[in-house]
């Protein structure tokens, strides 16, 4: 229990740090952008694509239309749609060509990663970012250093899907609020047990 106490404490005082430092201006276009879509489409890869689709119920659960890419029901984006594509490099082959491919079309790009610079940065309008350890091919390094040792508790991209799923969750209250919405509301939309 001692590590998984002590992992856990760390994870989340580094997630609230990381968001506390995300740029407001990008988190309220992040918003406008799904918020003025006709359809908001999800994608990532590996435990991303997994942060990705928790964030996609509970978009749906609000009662916005949305598409986790990959899936076989998903369809073709348009001009009128979001795409939120997450990548703690921004370098994921899947995810930059999913941004790419948006662009060509017109679709609105949300890019959720690690490194602005990046090419799935460069392929978005609007960027958050979650300045926080993630993998690299070959190599891993932290951009914002995590107060303790944990490197080897918290390996390869954990921090910043741990930070991003906390940030997207925190953003589905924000949607709540705005939309005056309820848990009562939200579980008309779930799946019943």
């Amino acid at each position: 229990m001692e590590h998984i106490k002590k992992t856990a404490e760390g994870i989340a005082k580094h997630a609230l740090e990381v968001i506390d430092h995300i740029d407001e201006e990008q988190v309220e276009l992040m918003i406008q952008c799904i918020t003025d879509s006709l359809s908001t489409f999800i994608v990532g890869s590996g435990r991303s694509e997994l942060v990705g689709k928790a964030f996609a119920m509970r978009l749906m659960h609000l009662g916005f239309r949305v598409y986790v890419v990959g899936d076989v029901t998903t369809p073709a984006l348009t001009e009128k749609d979001c795409l939120v594509a997450i990548s703690g490099s921004g370098e994921t082959k899947t995810v930059t060509l999913a941004a790419e491919t948006a662009r060509e079309v017109g679709t609105h790009v949300v890019g959720v990663t690690t490194d602005p610079d990046s090419t799935l940065g460069k392929n978005s309008d609007v960027v958050v970012n979650i300045e926080s350890k993630s993998k690299v091919p070959w190599k891993y390094y932290t951009s914002h250093v995590l107060k303790g040792n944990y490197d080897d508790l918290t390996p390869m991209g954990t921090l910043f899907e741990d930070s991003t799923h906390l940030f997207l969750d925190g953003l589905i209250a924000e949607f709540m609020v705005r939309l005056g919405k309820k848990e009562n509301d939200l579980k008309k939309l779930h799946a019943r047990d």
